[in-house]
């Protein structure tokens, strides 16, 4: 009975253990030298050799088995344009991974020529004219996500293997566009607007961004002489829109005038490089006893209120009822806002703020009750 009892307990330790996945024997890991490119230029990618340009990434090999193997290693590049599709693939020549031996390569030692990881077969598809077209009309790999996926096999067991992706997503951003307050510096007086501390909106398709203002002073000669001055605030954001703040900055005052203007900063597999924007200006008119700490006297209206019914307004419109002497001077808003009957959050007003500057919108008259 004891012997039969043992062999009981036995059994079911001996299903547990048989069910323990088995130690992975080969293993690839791949990633990019930079996560954030957005630009790819031609004369760094080039498909029928890899080996030009800089690296672009990197790929681990390791053999976690107990016996030397030989591999290969299988490249295939693929976009997910239906345009272009696959673009091309190639496998290397059989190579040696010793046990536990781990191999660090990058996208350049796959073309080198003699080198043990040559690709042996490489094939560039028909597709990839397309592409060629396409990339030398601009000099850059059109907007899309680019894949490269990598797949390590056994020689004799293609069984074993691992598979690792590496993805490029291009955005290609051109495009900077100042929206608000003030407009375009051009001959003539720039727009007054009635805040201290203005919002300052702009749109683009980069992701990260330069912001400046700088006062204009009797000495400069031109807006870009303008922007050398020292600035009154300057700092980095990944939004497209900010409002100038209560401390940390030189305060705007009544009277000056300021420009300003946004770079976009957007890295490239040849490094980073700035597109400016135009440069806007604005004066600032009285604003019936605004305080440069952000706090309004009493009887007017705060900074963002001000911004909001600016953005609706326009500059002109929104001075001359806001405005000293105007028919809602010193007003004090409840702070209730409504659209089409119904009570809004501050968040909904910016959602309709962003379709009247986008052109979804147009406030097309107003009244006052």
């Amino acid at each position: 009975m004891r012997k039969l009892v043992a062999m009981t307990c036995l059994l079911p330790l001996l299903l547990v253990l048989g069910v323990l996945p088995a130690r992975a024997q080969l293993s690839i890991h791949a990633g990019l030298f930079r996560q954030d490119i957005q630009v790819l230029y031609l004369h760094d990618l080039d498909l029928t050799s890899l080996n030009s340009g800089p690296p672009l990434f990197y790929v681990n090999m390791r053999n976690d088995s107990q016996d030397n193997r030989q591999v290969i290693l299988r490249l295939v590049v693929e976009s997910d344009n239906p345009d272009y599709g696959r673009i091309a693939e190639g496998t290397s020549k059989p190579f040696w991974l010793g046990h536990g031996e781990t191999r660090t390569i990058t996208n350049k030692d796959l073309s080198e020529s003699g080198g043990d990881i040559e690709l042996a077969d490489y094939t560039i598809y028909d597709s990839a004219k397309k592409l060629a077209d396409a990339i030398f009309a601009t000099g850059k790999l059109p907007s899309g996500i680019y894949r490269f996926i990598l797949t390590l096999s056994d020689v004799n067991d293609p069984t074993i293997s691992d598979q690792a992706t590496v993805e490029l997503n291009i955005t290609n951003p051109t495009t900077i566009q100042l929206v608000s307050p003030g407009a375009l510096v051009e001959e003539g007086e720039v727009p007054t607007i009635f805040s201290t501390l203005p919002q300052f909106v702009w749109d683009s398709n980069a992701r990260e961004f330069e912001f400046t203002v700088c006062e204009k002073l009797p000495s400069n000669s031109s807006p870009e002489d303008v922007m050398q001055n020292e600035p009154r605030y300057r700092t980095r954001t990944n939004e497209k829109s900010l409002i100038y703040p209560s401390s940390g900055a030189y305060p705007l005052e009544e009277g000056h005038t300021y420009y300003w203007q946004v770079k976009a900063i957007v890295p490239t597999s040849s490094g980073t490089v700035e597109l400016e924007s135009e440069i806007w200006g604005f004066k600032i008119g009285s604003t019936g006893g605004e305080t440069a700490a952000g706090g309004a006297a009493a009887g007017t209206m705060s900074p963002i209120f001000q911004n909001v019914l600016s953005s609706v307004l326009g500059d002109n419109a929104f001075g001359s009822l806001f405005g000293e002497g105007g028919e809602l001077f010193n007003c004090t808003p409840t702070g209730k806002i409504y659209y089409k009957g119904q009570p809004i959050t501050m968040q909904d007003l910016q959602a309709l703020l962003q379709d009247i500057r986008s052109g979804k919108l147009e406030v097309v008259d107003f009244r006052i009750e």
